[in-house]
């Protein structure tokens, strides 16, 4: 071994703790999240272990361990053995209407581990690992985080940052969302604009199902169709679509220029594409911190994976500069960045 700096040992010791505890505590946050521990806390207060068994129906014994594990954590406060949600804890956590919710995305963790030999078989052979070899549990999750910062976001903040589509969505447009995912987004767009037409694409037939379900029980089916394929070009070129949406996902797709061109062929020439993307550097290395770690490591398991056979872009491969430079490519000459929703995110008003 080479030699090395003890005290500089010492201190990548101390990090590497602190990175397999944050592990540990996204699984225990996931628990909380699944089980209801957060929001039983947020919403019923202060509570002993006995107490927050009672109210969640759970095992005390079991309720214990968490409250202590997340306690050590500095996720809860802890006095005279009442464990306390932290009010700034519970936007984040609990509350799902919270601009700031992020609790599903603990649900990542245990998910994407359940793929790690199937995504190392995939490093040896350089295969693509299809949608369909993940867990539903996965979706699940995507479904539950997606519908929480939508529901915070399109309708009150998104929608009106683009001038004019409020108008147009109101009377009446043919709007389209390309790998639509649980749908969500456009039942959120028919219920508040009920004249306008909405039809979604994915390429997994579970969240074909789930967004048909959703639009059902929200009673905008009759408005809202969704299509079951992963091509790009099945987007129609008509030429008249007031919106396309494409949230997170342009750097899934095989070829993003392709799909940007479907874009702009079934755009109207005043028509504008909705895109929100990771908001990463233009150069990789510059992407730094917690925010870019926890990207790359969903890249690594899911995005790579998932378009491996096509461009494989990665969560991080589309940076401003190179967004731009493939929509000029694709006909979209009009790029503005609007307000981050997110730290995560970019989001982008784009134009013909």
């Amino acid at each position: 071994m080479d030699r090395c700096d003890s005290t500089g040992v010492q201190e990548f010791v101390t990090r590497f703790l602190d990175d397999v505890s944050g592990g540990m505590v996204s699984i225990m946050c996931a628990l909380g999240d699944r089980l209801g521990l957060f929001t039983a806390l947020a919403t019923g207060g202060p509570a002993d272990s006995t107490e927050l068994a009672a109210r969640t129906g759970l095992d005390e014994r079991y309720v214990r361990e968490w409250l202590h594990g997340l306690t050590s954590a500095g996720y809860l406060e802890a006095q005279d053995a009442r464990f306390a949600l932290p009010a700034e804890h519970a936007a984040v956590l609990a509350h799902e209407d919270s601009p700031f919710f992020m609790g599903g995305a603990a649900r990542l963790v245990p998910a994407l581990s359940l793929m790690l030999d199937t995504v190392a078989d995939a490093f040896r052979s350089g295969r693509a690992v299809p949608h369909e070899r993940y867990p539903d549990a996965l979706f699940h999750t995507m479904w539950q985080m997606s519908s929480s910062w939508l529901g915070t976001l399109l309708l009150p903040q998104w929608i009106p940052a683009v001038d004019g589509l409020a108008e147009r969505l109101e009377a009446g447009a043919r709007v389209a969302h390309l790998r639509s995912g649980g749908g969500h987004a456009l039942v959120l767009l028919a219920r508040a604009y009920p004249r306008s037409r909405c039809t979604g694409y994915d390429a997994l037939r579970l969240n074909v199902e789930h967004a048909r379900r959703e639009a059902a029980a929200a009673g905008v089916d009759k408005r809202v169709e969704f299509v079951h394929t992963g091509a790009s070009e099945a987007l129609p070129a008509t030429g008249d679509h007031a919106l396309v949406l494409a949230l997170d996902v342009l750097h899934d797709a095989p070829d993003p220029q392709v799909a940007l061109r479907a874009v702009r062929a079934a755009l109207a020439d005043d028509g504008v594409l909705l895109l929100l993307e990771s908001n990463g550097a233009d150069h990789p290395t510059d992407n730094r911190g917690s925010a870019a770690a926890l990207l790359y490591g969903t890249s690594v398991l899911y995005s790579v994976p998932v378009a491996r056979d096509g461009a494989a872009l990665g969560m991080l491969g589309l940076p401003a500069a190179r967004l731009r430079e493939l929509c000029a490519g694709a006909g979209l000459r009009s790029v503005r960045q609007l307000p981050a929703p997110t730290p995560l995110n970019a989001l982008y008003e784009i134009r013909p």
